[in-house]
């Protein structure tokens, strides 16, 4: 079950940011931007048997007679001759393939890439300009956020089945990223998309609905004057966005950051105690340094 707040950390950059406030323009990026070099890269099984390698075989027959229906089923059966007496090739030519696939990938899909935790200093460090940046809160359970698909990390590079597809590849990758708790919400690019019914993108943006945004934190090495131009952004633009504040804690390789997430815990709490808002489960502080910012917003 997708949660019912995602967030996506990156830098910041004035005119993107602008663009979302405003226009509810996303950036998505192409799998071959990624930091990963395996990110997205389907890899073969390759038969080593003779009935796998028919299997195999017979499955290009039908692609090849789909795609070049003019050339004739002799000449077809053989170009299959030669791969069945020479097992190497079946291997090549699933390398090749490979290769294809991926291409194809990068120019159709588009990728946003979204995590369950807010606070993680690595993603903080890999993905918002060094803790200068940014993370912007999205609430999952609306569109196109309700569609997006978690991640699973595997210790062992998957080997896929050339017959039965290999788009899982868009959502694998080695468990050494595990700590990002990452969620994709994949998208078309209209212009070479290959179903009517996928969330599209054009030139790699997404339109979103504003109200979908619920906050953005800052991060704990934002200069003083990039933290009050982007919340003066918001103000103007798009009030209703609560700005946060990461902080490294005193004590421990930890981030605090303020006004804290509501827990499902702590809205019961608010809601048995009668409080008004968030505010009132945040210490006197932090209190002062939201009124100070204008941050005391409806979330």
């Amino acid at each position: 079950m997708t949660p019912n707040r995602l967030f996506h950390y990156r830098t910041f950059k004035e005119d993107q940011f602008v663009s979302l406030l405003s226009e509810g323009k996303l950036k998505l990026s192409r799998p071959d931007k990624f930091n990963d070099p395996w990110d997205c890269r389907v890899h073969y099984h390759v038969p080593t048997d003779a009935t796998g390698r028919e299997r195999v075989i017979e499955h290009w027959k039908q692609l090849h007679r789909k795609k070049f229906s003019r050339i004739s089923e002799a000449k077809r059966a053989l170009l299959a001759h030669e791969f069945k007496t020479n097992p190497s090739k079946v291997g090549e030519g699933l390398a090749n393939a490979e290769k294809l696939l991926y291409e194809t990938l990068c120019n159709r899909y588009r990728i946003y890439c979204l995590s369950e935790k807010p606070d993680v200093p690595l993603m903080w460090g890999h993905y918002a300009g060094s803790h200068t940046g940014i993370c912007l809160e999205f609430d999952a359970r609306c569109a196109p956020f309700a569609a997006a698909e978690k991640v699973k990390y595997v210790s062992a590079y998957p080997a896929f089945d050339v017959l039965k597809g290999s788009y899982e590849s868009l959502f694998t990758k080695s468990a050494d990223w595990s700590y990002e708790a990452e969620w994709r919400l994949i998208t078309e690019e209209r212009a070479v998309a290959a179903s009517p019914r996928t969330i599209k993108t054009d030139n790699d943006f997404l339109t979103i609905l504003p109200s979908v945004l619920k906050s953005v934190t800052i991060g704990c090495l934002t200069d003083k004057s990039t933290r009050q131009q982007i919340e003066n952004l918001i103000k103007r633009t798009a009030p209703s966005v609560l700005v946060r504040q990461a902080a490294i804690a005193p004590d421990k390789y930890a981030l605090i950051i303020t006004p804290p997430f509501l827990t499902p815990d702590h809205a019961a709490i608010a809601k048995g105690r009668g409080f008004a808002s968030l505010s009132a489960l945040v210490p006197a502080r932090g209190r002062k340094r939201m009124q100070k910012r204008g941050a005391g917003a409806r979330h």
